[in-house]
C-alpha cells in the first residue's frame, strides 16, 4: 500500500507511492514510477478512484499540476543553445499562486531549422505554450503552432517593447534594434501592441540576367589576331624555295 495515509502533512518532493498502487490526482506528480507532493498541505487517499492527493490545511483542494494540452503562459528565465528556462504563471487562463518551471527544447519550437534558442526566443519574454506531460516537473513545452510563441517581447538593448513587423521580424521603436522571434499569431495584442508592417526589412531584389552588349572592342576581341606581314613573307619565300611532289616525281 502506499507509503503515507490519509491525513499525514507532506511538502513539496516528499515521495508518496509508486504508480502502481495510486494514481497521482491534485497536488501531486508523478516521475519514474514515483508519485511526490507538489504542494505543502495534508495527504487525501481515495480508494475508489485509487488516487492520492494532497490539500491544504484548510481541507482546500491544491490545483493539480499541468496535464498534456493545458494552456500555459509564462516568462522565459534562463536561454541556452539547445533549450528555455520558463516561469509558468498563468494555466487556462487561471493564475497560478505558486509559479512552476517548464522547459521548451529547440525541437519543440518551430518546424523549420534553427541553429540556437537565442534566435527564437529571448530572456524576459512571454510565452503562451502547450504543455507535453502530465503531473511532472518541470513541464515540458511546446511553442509550435499559430496560437503558441511569444505574445510580448522587450528589446534586449533599451528595453522597450517590441513591435512586430512581418513573420517573425521584430523592431524597436526606441533604438531601431531588430531581432527575430517565434511570435505567436496575435503576438502584443492584448498588451496595446499594433504590427507594423510598414517598418519590414526591405527584400533585395533578384539580379536580372542581361545579355552583355555587343560593343566594338568587343567584336574585334572575338576576330581572329591578324599574322605579322613579315611572317606571311617568309612562308611564301619557304613555298617558292621548296620543289612541289610532282615536279620531283617528273624528275625521276
Amino acid at each position: 500500500m502506499a507509503d503515507v495515509k490519509t491525513g499525514d502533512l507532506v511538502v513539496p518532493g516528499d515521495p508518496l507511492c509508486v504508480i502502481e498502487e495510486l494514481s497521482p490526482s491534485y497536488g501531486t506528480y508523478e516521475s519514474d514510477g514515483v508519485v511526490y507532493a507538489a504542494t505543502a498541505g495534508g495527504v487525501v487517499i481515495d480508494l475508489k478512484t485509487r488516487s492520492i492527493m494532497v490539500v491544504s490545511p484548510e481541507g482546500e483542494v491544491k490545483l493539480p499540476l499541468p496535464i498534456k494540452g493545458d494552456i500555459l503562459i509564462g516568462e522565459v528565465v534562463n536561454v541556452y543553445d539547445q533549450r528555455a528556462e520558463v516561469s509558468i504563471v498563468r494555466r487556462n487562463d487561471k493564475t497560478l499562486f505558486s509559479p512552476l518551471i517548464g522547459e521548451i527544447y529547440i525541437a519543440n519550437v518551430t518546424r523549420r531549422f534553427v541553429r540556437s534558442m537565442h534566435d527564437v526566443l529571448g530572456q524576459t519574454d512571454i510565452v503562451r505554450a502547450m504543455a507535453l506531460n502530465s503531473h511532472e516537473l518541470p513541464v515540458r513545452l511546446t511553442i509550435v503552432g499559430p496560437e503558441l510563441g511569444v505574445i510580448f517581447a522587450k528589446c534586449p538593448k533599451c528595453g522597450a517593447p517590441l513591435s512586430v513587423t512581418t513573420y517573425n521580424n521584430m523592431i524597436c521603436l526606441k533604438c531601431e534594434t531588430r531581432v527575430t522571434r517565434e511570435v505567436a499569431r496575435d503576438y502584443g495584442l492584448m498588451f496595446g501592441l499594433e504590427p507594423r508592417q510598414d517598418l519590414a526589412p526591405r527584400r533585395r531584389a533578384p539580379p536580372t540576367h542581361r545579355p552583355p552588349r555587343r560593343t566594338a572592342r568587343s567584336s574585334e576581341s572575338r576576330r581572329p589576331p591578324r599574322r605579322p606581314a613579315h611572317t606571311a613573307d617568309r612562308r611564301d619565300s619557304r613555298r617558292a624555295r621548296s620543289p612541289t611532289r610532282r615536279s620531283r616525281s617528273r624528275r625521276r
